[in-house]
């Protein structure tokens, strides 16, 4: 900082010095003009011998040298670099003017002729006064002017034998003084003159920026703009597509002719169900990254652990894909957030898996300079070069016929997400690729752990009395999803009880609770739990359930310890949700965490349950 400043400051007084060399030089030919005919009328009323002649000469001398350097500042522009130079060069030229008016006494004038020594007094005193008036700027200048053409004048009026010659001697040196005086009042003004343009300057330029920053901030947001309104074309196309199959299939149920038809229909339900459910999961992952919503929490794991079960968790849409997933073991540990390196594995594997139908993808893990590096290759077509920048934009997808046929297109986030999430963990996402020979992607800068700290990621379900016969209560103000929520959890063992209305809640006994966040216009989720919470002596165990993303919604959960999931929520979700709440934690925002986990993918527990 005090380096910056430094350099600042240098570059202000350099600019100031060029400014007021600038003006100095600014004055014109008036003032020289005018010292060359007080020079010649001087001479001419004094008429001095050959010595007198030569200093005429020799002050003449110096003067056209002035107007030299004048002349010179209108052939090209004065920079700040050339300032310096012309400065000092007029300086001394300004000496050798003041040293021809300081002997102008001794040269011209006789020791007892008072009234030629009185006139030379009012031209030199002229002369000073005009300097003052011209070279103010130029302080140097003008103070060499004054202290070397007066005080030898002074010294001129007391070696004489003139009627009053020591007063007249201390006069000329009062008079020094007090032009002393008026070249520094000027001078200051002068400088706090160009100061104000200075900072002027400065805040146009500041101005200038911000404008540059606004237009550039503003042409970003209307491409943003644009790619948005074309992903919301997009999106609303994909979305509709499996809600339209979704309705077809049911349409098509009641009229099924047997019950493997009838499960064949159901299982393509659930397919399309699926699709859309990750298809606002992507969604909802872009607007808890926008919205600061993701936590990091870094811990000690192995990523080949990480990588079986993300290869496990795909394993049946590999098969469909008729592609090949092959994973390098490793037994390497790393320090970092498990669920969101999850998260991206997520979206790398769906991808290679989508682009390589029939082919192969390989998964592993590769030490590099004191790092671990995540590899995902695949097989596939590859990408070209012109395509591999633009595919990690928000809302880009390459063409379709990359993919396979079992492949189901996605939004064009998830590479988005992908480099989004890196970030935040500072991480690196490399791409090597060429068309035909398919594409490698490498998660990079994964610090290493030692392996004695690996902290465990999954833990078994227990199927013991917190969930058997475990009361839950359902609270939402819709009614179907009253109804399907208690249908499933009487599914899985429960006994539900469900409600539209949040008095129903303050008089039972549940275990758990699964409770809407908008309850009604002047009631929410968590203002009910709080009730709950302060009527039973201590907060119940339970689960907020929102449309809502907002950071406020979110905090608000994390402070209660409360897991907050976001809608549309699959079962195995809200399942993982119910055992984390039932088995407890010894941390109550842990609960939270987990809940944030399983909508990421990483079901910190594991039920048998079927979903």
């Amino acid at each position: 900082m005090t380096g910056t400043g430094t350099h600042s400051d240098t570059q202000d007084a350099a600019w100031l010095r060029a400014r007021t060399t600038e003006l100095l030089l600014d004055v014109g030919m008036f003032p020289f003009a005018m010292h060359l005919l007080a020079l010649a009328l001087l001479i001419l009323v004094l008429q001095p011998g050959l010595a007198g002649l030569m200093w005429a000469v020799g002050l003449t001398g110096c003067i056209l040298f002035q107007i030299a350097l004048l002349r010179s500042r209108f052939e090209r522009p004065l920079s700040i670099e050339t300032a310096g130079s012309v400065i000092r060069r007029f300086t001394g030229t300004a000496l050798a003017v003041a040293l021809f008016w300081g002997v102008a006494g001794f040269v011209l004038v006789p020791a007892h002729d008072a009234v030629s020594l009185l006139f030379l007094s009012f031209v030199v005193g002229g002369m000073a006064m005009s300097v003052v008036a011209t070279q103010h700027m130029a302080l140097t200048a003008c103070m060499v002017s004054i202290w070397v053409g007066l005080p030898p004048l002074a010294l001129r009026y007391a070696l004489s034998d003139l009627p009053f010659a020591l007063p007249s001697a201390v006069l000329l040196l009062l008079y020094a003084v007090v032009l002393t005086n008026l070249a520094l009042r000027l001078h200051r003004f002068s400088l706090k003159t160009f100061r104000l343009q200075l900072d002027q300057q400065r805040l146009l330029n500041e101005l200038s920026e911000q404008a540059g920053a606004l237009e550039t901030a503003r042409t970003e947001a209307d491409r943003a703009n644009d790619a948005k309104s074309r992903f919301l074309a997009q999106a609303s196309h994909d979305l509709r597509q499996p809600l339209h199959a979704i309705s077809l299939f049911v349409e098509s149920l009641p009229g099924a002719r047997n019950a493997t038809e009838r499960n064949d229909i159901m299982n393509r339900v659930r397919q399309s169900l699926d699709v859309l459910t990750k298809l606002f999961d992507s969604l909802l992952d872009v607007t808890l990254l926008d919205t600061g919503g993701i936590e990091v929490r870094r811990i000690v794991f192995r990523p080949g652990d990480l990588i079986a079960e993300v290869i496990r968790d795909f394993g049946l849409v590999a098969e469909a894909c008729q592609v090949e997933l092959r994973q390098v073991r490793s037994t390497c540990a790393v320090e970092s957030d498990p669920v969101l390196v999850r998260r991206m594995l997520q979206n790398l594997i769906s991808n290679a898996i989508r682009h390589s139908e029939g082919g192969k993808v390989l998964i592993g893990c590769r030490p590099r300079n004191g790092t671990i590096t995540i590899v995902v290759a695949d097989t596939g077509p590859g990408i070209e070069t012109q395509d591999q920048k633009r595919i990690f934009s928000e809302f880009e997808r390459l063409d379709t016929a990359r993919m396979g046929a079992s492949a189901t297109p996605g939004l064009g986030l998830g590479l988005s997400i992908v480099t989004r999430i890196a970030k935040e963990l500072e991480l690196n996402v490399r791409l090597t690729s060429e068309a035909g020979r398919g594409s490698v992607f490498s998660v990079e800068s994964l610090p290493v752990a030692a392996a004695s700290r690996v902290e465990q990621l999954t833990q078994p379900a227990t199927a013991g009395p917190a969930v058997s016969n475990a009361a839950v209560f359902v609270l939402d103000d819709d009614a179907e999803t009253v109804n399907a929520t208690r249908l499933l959890l009487e599914r899985w063992g429960y006994k539900a009880e469900s409600s539209q209305d949040w008095r129903d809640l303050l008089e039972a006994h549940p275990d758990v609770v699964i409770c809407d966040y908008e309850i009604s216009p002047s009631k929410t989720g968590l203002d009910v739990l709080d009730e709950l919470a302060q009527k039973n002596g201590a907060p119940v165990p339970a689960i907020l359930i929102s449309g809502h993303t907002s950071t406020a919604l979110r905090k608000h959960a994390a402070e209660r310890g409360i897991p907050l999931l976001h809608k549309p929520i699959r079962p195995v979700q809200l399942r993982s949700a119910l055992l984390n709440a039932l088995v407890g934690h010894e941390n109550p925002r842990d609960a939270a965490k987990d809940a944030a986990a399983a909508r990421l993918g990483s079901d910190k527990v594991r039920s048998t349950a079927e979903t």
